[in-house]
């Protein structure tokens, strides 16, 4: 029962990467500060509905804190603090909707579900390789990362040598997580041009309909706004 409830909150692949495109139009079009907020709400909701609620309130406080910090505190700062980063925040505030789609994504979409996504999807297999592989690598480099710091903790490295102990074994460890996780994948048969079977059922739910009629609307008052 939990696993099915756990299913049926969480966004379709394929809707994801439609809502991915369409957050991308309306950021780079729109101008109207209420779409912008609009928009950022009902991801933030989303967030919430998906059961992230604590991703949720991170990415609306991030974005509030830029937003803040953009129209309250740069214009009352030094001249060269603003220039700096007045477009810096801008941009930010530019993409973060598709940032924030990004991390939905990833933190609601198991990577075996997103493969037969883009296969339902008709997506290139050297493609579909390439994204699986990708995937599963920062994950592993960021344990990696982890069992570093613990070694380091250990041994009392402390100042400059810090970086030597962190770049090294992690350039070490980068080769071989990449050549492990290739291995992986043509094991499993990935790079096989046989049609693959699976146990997934992807099909359209309500979130995802509600989903892509919001952002389409969005998109549309993005051009009219």
């Amino acid at each position: 029962m939990r696993e099915k409830r756990r299913k049926n909150l969480a966004i379709d692949p394929r809707s994801g990467l439609l809502m991915i495109i369409l957050a991308n139009v309306i950021s780079f079009s729109q101008n109207s500060l209420w779409v912008e907020f609009g928009l950022i709400g009902y991801l933030a909701v989303l967030f919430f509905i998906c059961g992230k609620i604590k991703a949720g309130v991170k990415w609306a406080v991030i974005y509030v804190a830029v937003y803040l910090i953009q129209c309250y505190l740069l214009p009352i700062s030094p001249k060269i603090i603003a220039v700096a980063f007045t477009i810096f925040l801008s941009i930010t505030r530019r993409i973060f909707p598709c940032l924030m789609v990004g991390g939905l994504i990833i933190a609601t979409i198991s990577l075996r579900y997103f493969i037969v996504g883009l296969r339902k999807l008709r997506f290139p297999n050297k493609l579909i390789i390439t994204i699986a592989v990708t995937l599963r690598y920062f994950p592993a480099i960021r344990e990696e990362i982890g069992h570093i710091r613990d070694a380091m903790k250990l041994r009392k490295v402390r100042g400059l040598q810090k970086v030597e102990a962190v770049m090294v074994p992690l350039m070490i460890c980068a080769s071989n997580t990449a050549e492990e996780l290739s291995a992986a994948a043509v094991t499993r048969g990935i790079d096989n041009p046989v049609k693959k079977t699976t146990t997934v059922n992807l099909k359209f739910g309500l979130l995802d309909m509600l989903s892509i009629f919001i952002i389409e609307g969005y998109t549309v008052a993005a051009f009219i706004l």
